[in-house]
C-alpha cells in the first residue's frame, strides 16, 4: 500500500472502479437488464450511450471536434456546438449522473480537502495498477473472451481511454456549468491529469512529460499538483489536453 492508504481505503477504491466497470464494460456479468445502455450496447437493438459521443467502429463529430480542438486544429466553440446537440448531450448527461451516484457513495462530497485527497490517491493506484486483483471478475469471464487479458486488473491499459473520460467530463461541464457537480468533475479531472502521467510513466504506455519518472517523488508532485488542480476544472482540462498533445506531437 501506497500513500499511507488503510487496507479499509484499499477495498473501497476497488469497488469504486469495479462498480464503474460493472455498469460499463462489464454490463453483460453484473447488469443484464441495462442491455449495454452505459456501454456500446448490446448488438441487439440497443445502440448503447457511449455510441454517441466515444469512438468505436466509427468516431462521433464531438469527439472529433474535442480532438482537434485539442490539438489546436479547430475553436472551442465548434466542440461546444457538437456537446449540445440533442442527442450527444442526452447522452452525455445520462452517464454523467452515472458517474456521479457511484462517485458519491464511494467518496462523499468532492468539496472537501480531505476527500480530493483520497480520490487522488484511489486515482494513482488505479493508473499505476497497484490494486489488489480483480478475482471475481477474472473468474467470471471466460477463456476465449476478448477482455480476459484484462478482466483481472483495475487499471487502464488503452491510453486513449484516458482521454476519453477527460472529454466526457469537458462535455458534462460545459453542458452543466457550475451545478451541483462541478467539484465533483473537477476533481475527477484532476485525478486524470495526474493518473495518465503516472500510467504512462510507470507503465510505459505512450509519452508524458520528460519531468515525471516511475518515483516516489513523482508520485508526490503528482499528488500535489492534482490537489491544485481539482480547484480549478479549467486547468485540469488544459492540463490533460496537453498531455494528449504530447501524446500525439511528443511535445505539448
Amino acid at each position: 500500500m501506497t500513500h499511507g492508504t488503510h487496507s479499509s481505503d484499499e477495498a473501497r477504491y476497488v469497488s469504486y472502479f469495479h462498480q464503474l466497470d460493472s455498469w460499463t464494460e462489464y454490463w453483460d456479468v453484473y447488469h443484464p437488464e441495462t442491455r449495454g445502455r452505459y456501454y456500446f450496447g448490446d448488438g441487439n437493438g440497443e445502440p448503447g450511450l457511449l455510441t454517441r459521443f466515444l469512438p468505436r467502429e466509427t468516431v462521433p463529430a464531438v469527439f472529433l471536434s474535442w480532438k482537434r480542438f485539442a490539438l489546436y486544429e479547430d475553436r472551442e466553440e465548434r466542440f461546444a456546438a457538437e456537446a449540445r446537440a440533442a442527442a450527444v448531450s442526452e447522452a452525455v448527461l445520462e452517464v454523467d449522473q452515472l458517474v456521479a451516484g457511484i462517485f458519491r457513495e464511494h467518496f462523499g462530497d468532492a468539496g472537501r480537502d480531505a476527500v480530493r485527497a483520497d480520490y487522488l490517491r484511489a486515482m494513482h493506484r488505479f493508473a499505476t495498477d497497484t490494486l489488489p486483483r480483480a478475482t471475481e471478475r477474472d473468474a467470471r469471464i471466460a477463456p476465449d473472451d476478448p477482455r480476459k487479458a484484462t478482466a483481472g486488473k483495475h487499471t487502464l491499459e488503452g491510453d486513449i481511454m484516458w482521454f476519453a473520460w477527460a472529454f466526457h467530463l469537458e462535455a458534462s461541464s460545459l453542458l452543466c456549468g457550475p451545478d451541483e457537480g462541478h467539484a465533483r468533475r473537477a476533481l475527477q479531472m484532476a485525478g486524470i491529469a495526474s493518473g495518465c502521467p503516472a500510467n504512462f510513466a510507470w507503465r510505459g504506455h505512450r509519452r508524458t512529460r520528460p519531468d515525471y519518472r516511475a518515483d516516489a517523488a513523482t508520485a508526490e508532485l503528482l499528488q500535489a499538483r492534482g490537489l491544485d488542480w481539482a480547484r480549478d476544472f479549467s486547468a485540469a482540462a488544459a492540463e490533460v489536453r496537453a498531455l494528449f498533445r504530447i501524446r500525439e506531437w511528443g511535445e505539448p
